[in-house]
């Protein structure tokens, strides 16, 4: 099982990784989290709906005769808010694992526009304050996107966020680009 997001291989060290491309890097994602399942437990937190078990499932049958007991290592979370991301965080950090900790599209739920700007900063801060102390014993691997053009002006939300990562791997902009293209449906 090969996977392009380089520094992220396996066996991750205690830091704080973050990966920016389009879509989150949701398949890159989805093989690192197969590769680290294959021998070990992970948590992982879904905040853009981007995790599809399927797809882990279906990787990481080759490498295995019991992937029941392999997916067994995930144990999977999802918010739907940025205050459910914060809590779900807290939640994590209060106990802290031993485990990595992946966290799919963090930032999606950051750039509701029914919350406040002052209070998605503000609640991004506090879960990134969680994250670094998580770090300290645990690997944290994070995705994002590029943030979209309508919610510019929350951009610096993934200037923040990159400024809280030891290690940041952002996806080449001509394949974001090409990735981002969609074809029309009328000419």
């Amino acid at each position: 099982m090969e996977t392009s997001v380089i520094p992220f291989n396996a066996p991750l060290l205690s830091k704080r990784f973050l990966a920016i491309g389009a879509h989150a890097l949701s398949e890159k994602m989805l093989e690192l989290i197969a590769r680290l399942s294959l021998t070990q437990r992970l948590i992982v937190l879904d905040c853009g709906n981007r995790s599809n078990m399927y797809s882990v499932a279906k990787l990481i049958r080759p490498y295995t005769s019991d992937p029941v007991k392999v997916m067994c290592n995930i144990r999977l979370s999802r918010a739907f808010t940025c205050y459910q991301v914060l809590a779900m965080v807290q939640a994590v950090a209060a106990n802290p694992p031993r485990e990595p900790l992946v966290i799919l599209d963090f930032l999606a739920t950051f750039l509701d526009e029914d919350v406040e700007l002052k209070d998605a900063r503000r609640l991004l801060e506090r879960s990134l304050d969680c994250l670094a102390a998580l770090s300290v014993s645990s690997p944290v691997v994070i995705s994002a996107r590029p943030t979209p053009t309508i919610s510019r002006q929350r951009a610096g939300l993934l200037e923040l966020l990159r400024n809280n990562a030891d290690v940041c791997w952002e996806e080449p902009h001509a394949l974001q680009a090409a990735q981002q293209t969609q074809m029309f449906l009328f000419g």
